[in-house]
């Protein structure tokens, strides 16, 4: 039985509807001058009256044996659990054959799918018809020829896909009513005959990510259906959103990426829209282009740019575009990046959540900086920086080592982190954490060990002092046991 959980769903979104109209150029005004005449023409062109619907069905007698009962004076039939007894009324009642059914109401039906083609071709003179509360999930067979049938209403079911053609041989169809199932998606929009008029479409839980654009692109069609403005989106990524406000901000991104030279081979995509300001979040994919620097243009809004596998090494319009002031979450792996000094002290850099920096040419950079950003930034998630070619000197690799270790939870491939760290040697490569001090600060040469220049200095300073330290004891015994005071002495005035 299909749920009925939608039924506290909002109606309409005013707010939103205003937004979208101003976007399309319309006023609000325009838009309440244009509603009144629809609402104008929607009373023209009334729905069929349809007797009490199906929700006691259980409790009528027919129920029991999945019968129909028989035709009613105007031309009503009601089928309750399914139609095993319509061939025995349709070939034994007069009345039946002299007044036909115009009329269905079919409420409950058993089976996991509904054949029309078999179904209905005993009901010839059908004009309208109403099937509630059943269990099928789709239509084995598409809608046969029926020359009467103007209406369909088909609601609370497990109904979960239809095709574009499904309707497309009910030639005089006028209204087709698909609320309150569990339509996810449409392939397209419906095929229907020239006359048609009202499509409803609310209350199912639709899938936003699909391609619904056509409610825009294509305004024939999307004006048939009566109930756009209160179509919701039930998808993980756009749960409970309009689903024209999606498909308004998925054409707008597409158009602006489309209308820059820098950004006609990339994919765009929205990704979320935030839940009370209906701002949308877009991410823009660069990835295996050749790109030589980063995009100059981004589209408003982009708070990701998935750039890897290119050819970039200049990291600027980070730090002074005003494209990428919303970017948070950037992707630049194996490129050639050999500097990101240049974001030192930068709005960026205290405010990214993702920056991937693996396999690019970085050797070093100014631990301090990246230190103090990252105390800062309440926003980090996550910082890659493995498979670059650090060169670890005593001093940087020590520094390396406890910036690694500091901020583990956001450098999450610290432990694969691996540098240089015994000069003039680029195949010896070592994990920084695993790395001692000592380690990183031992200097060793092909022919063997050699004294650093400083080492040297330290050595003659040390000998110095001695030589000092010596001399004064020199002179202080010959002067307490001889009396003799030391030459320099004697010579000062």
């Amino acid at each position: 039985m299909a749920s009925r959980f939608y039924e506290k769903w909002p109606v309409k979104y005013i707010s939103v509807l205003c937004l979208l109209l101003s976007l399309g150029h319309v006023s609000c005004e325009d838009y309440e001058t244009s509603a009144t005449t629809m609402a104008t023409t929607t009373t023209i062109i009334s729905l069929p009256v349809f007797t009490p619907g199906c929700q006691d069905w259980t409790s009528a007698p027919e129920a029991a044996g999945g019968n129909c009962s028989r035709v009613t004076p105007n031309g009503l039939l009601k089928c309750y659990g399914g139609m095993n007894n319509l061939a025995a009324l349709s070939n034994s009642a007069k009345l039946y054959r002299q007044q036909q059914a115009v009329e269905m109401l079919l409420c409950g039906w058993p089976q996991d799918v509904f054949n029309p083609l078999k179904e209905l071709q005993k009901l010839p003179r059908l004009r309208s018809l109403t099937i509630e509360y059943s269990g099928f999930t789709e239509f084995k067979f598409d809608f046969p020829e029926m020359t009467h049938l103007q209406t369909i209403n088909i609601s609370w079911t497990n109904l979960s896909y239809i095709s574009s053609r499904t309707f497309k041989r009910v030639h005089p169809l006028r209204v087709l009513d698909l609320r309150w199932n569990q339509l996810i998606q449409l392939d397209g929009p419906l095929i229907l005959p020239h006359s048609f008029e009202q499509l409803y479409l609310a209350g199912n839980p639709w899938n936003c990510t699909r391609n619904f654009k056509w409610l825009l692109l294509q305004p024939e069609k999307g004006r048939l259906v009566v109930d756009r403005d209160e179509l919701i989106c039930m998808d993980r990524k756009y749960k409970e959103r309009q689903m024209l406000l999606v498909m308004h901000y998925k054409l707008e991104l597409k158009k602006q990426c489309q209308s820059h030279e820098d950004l006609k081979n990339c994919t765009c995509l929205m990704h979320h829209i935030l839940p009370k300001t209906h701002v949308p979040l877009y991410t823009v994919n660069c990835s295996h282009l050749e790109f030589h620097h980063l995009p100059a243009f981004l589209p408003d809004n982009t708070t990701t740019l998935a750039i890897n596998d290119n050819l970039i090494s200049d990291i600027n319009p980070l730090r002074d575009n005003p494209h990428y002031r919303h970017v948070v979450d950037i992707q630049l792996e194996n490129n050639r990046v050999a500097n990101i000094d240049n974001l030192e002290d930068t709005d960026w850099l205290q405010n990214f959540r993702l920056l991937n920096l693996r396999g690019n040419n970085l050797r070093k950079l100014h631990v301090y900086a990246l230190d103090n950003a990252l105390n800062e930034n309440q926003n980090a998630n996550l910082l890659l920086l493995s498979r670059n070619p650090w060169h670890c000197t005593c001093k940087f690799g020590s520094r390396l080592r406890e910036l690694l270790t500091k901020y583990k939870e956001i450098v999450r491939d610290a432990w694969n982190v691996s540098c240089t760290y015994m000069q003039d040697d680029d195949q010896l490569l070592a994990k920084v954490l695993s790395l001692s001090r000592q380690e990183m600060c031992s200097v060793s040469m092909e022919n063997g060990s050699h004294i650093h220049p400083i080492d040297w200095l330290n050595g003659v300073l040390a000998s110095l002092i001695l030589l000092i330290l010596g001399k004064l004891a020199y002179d202080y015994y010959h002067y307490k046991y001889y009396g003799r005071v030391p030459w320099i002495v004697m010579k000062m005035p």
